[in-house]
């Protein structure tokens, strides 16, 4: 709770910026996810629980009127099983995305658009069973993320990415590597948008 309120903070603190180019806001939506082991057998599995309540924030910044960059910073949680002895595992995750995104509007933020960038993802917390089992996972993963969006009011963008993590989450001794992939589909509110006079 504390991380979410130093977001807002931040996000507030960017109102009193004049810069036209730079647009700041509130992301809120879904994280639709499963996970690939290349053991050749199941080690993890998602169940019945693909998804979760995704929020935070993002910082977008355009460099010509086609061209710029968006920075998402969100917050989810993700539930699991371990296949063999039917061990439920939760994790919360804070992601960070630096998109280069091409607008196809004559104006930039006025239509559809396409992004494409690495994605940082970070384990905070990893429990189970009530018992703090962060160290059993590698807690930093890098990931590449392929989207596409379209400003469907004055401040609200809706946005579709997938997502996909390069570096496994677990690894076994034996080389074993499982990793997530899904999809996030989110609306993005432009505070920035809201607060003008525009």
């Amino acid at each position: 709770m504390k991380k979410l309120f130093y977001l807002f903070a931040i996000l507030f603190t960017c109102i009193t910026s004049a810069q036209q180019e730079f647009s700041y806001g509130l992301v809120i939506g879904n994280s639709f996810y499963t996970i690939g082991n290349n053991n050749g057998t199941t080690t993890f599995e998602t169940e019945d629980k693909v998804s979760s309540f995704t929020i935070g924030g993002f910082g977008e910044y355009n460099f010509t009127e086609n061209i710029g960059m968006k920075v998402d910073m969100l917050f989810s949680k993700k539930e699991f099983i371990y296949f063999s002895n039917k061990q439920v595992f939760e994790m919360n995750f804070i992601d960070i995305a630096p998109n280069f995104k091409y607008d196809f509007g004559e104006t930039y933020r006025k239509g559809f658009y396409m992004l494409a960038g690495p994605k940082i993802s970070l384990i905070t917390n990893a429990k189970s069973e009530g018992e703090d089992v962060k160290d059993s996972f590698e807690t930093f993963n890098l990931g590449a993320q392929l989207g596409f969006g379209w400003r469907v009011l004055k401040f609200i963008d809706i946005q579709t990415k997938l997502d996909y993590e390069l570096t496994p989450f677990f690894k076994l001794n034996n080389g074993n590597k499982s990793n997530f992939f899904g999809a996030i589909i989110s609306a993005n509110i432009d505070l920035a948008k809201v607060f003008s006079n525009n």
